[in-house]
């Protein structure tokens, strides 16, 4: 599947934070009262919303690649794929990944995902720390969850986590190269790694 030859603790040291922080705080009631009226993007963390960074390109096509790649090797039927549209909601937290894969739900006015089976983040600039920090800590706890991703923007790489018997791994495996193949047993598939990052620059 992979490699760990990244420790999580040599990915923080290159982490510098740079997420925007509300100056008051809120409740996580008030905070999905205000979300539905606003039109900025947000996170809600530590009592407060937290503004989404911009992205890149790259960024922009990983996900989509992404996005694309699940949704033609799914069954719509079965799994809803959707990205940065459905609030996760992890212990006081509401976040909202870049994508997220979910049985498919009967609720067509939905806007929470409520049973995740696989996350996935493409790393910015800012949210390096919070990605492979708090947000994995939080999406990993969650007892749906099989597969967590965070994805380079700008290199052929991904860092996985897999739910074994015992729970998930601390550290992830590396998936890298554009030989590599990204496998993904809970849903039965495999993704090329060259596929995902088809029109990075």
């Amino acid at each position: 599947m992979g490699t760990r030859s990244e420790s999580l603790r040599t990915i923080r040291t290159k982490a510098r934070p740079m997420t925007v922080h509300t100056p008051v705080p809120m409740t996580k009631e008030a905070f999905l009262a205000w979300i539905e009226k606003s039109e900025e993007r947000c996170e809600y963390a530590g009592g407060r919303a937290m503004m989404m960074v911009r992205v890149t390109r790259n960024h922009a096509v990983v996900a989509g690649n992404l996005q694309a790649a699940l949704r033609t090797r799914l069954d719509a039927e079965r799994y809803d794929v959707a990205a940065e549209v459905f609030a996760v909601h992890v212990g006081s937290s509401v976040r909202f990944p870049d994508i997220v894969v979910e049985p498919a739900q009967q609720d067509g006015h939905a806007l929470q995902a409520k049973a995740p089976i696989l996350i996935a983040e493409v790393l910015s600039p800012g949210t390096l720390h919070v990605d492979f920090g708090r947000k994995r800590e939080e999406y990993l706890s969650l007892p749906t969850l099989q597969v967590y991703l965070v994805l380079s923007p700008d290199e052929p790489k991904v860092w996985v986590w897999y739910r074994e018997d015992s729970g998930f791994d601390p550290e992830p495996e590396i998936v890298e190269g554009r030989d590599g193949r990204l496998t993904l047993p809970a849903l039965g598939l495999e993704i090329p790694i060259a596929e995902i990052y088809r029109g990075i620059r």
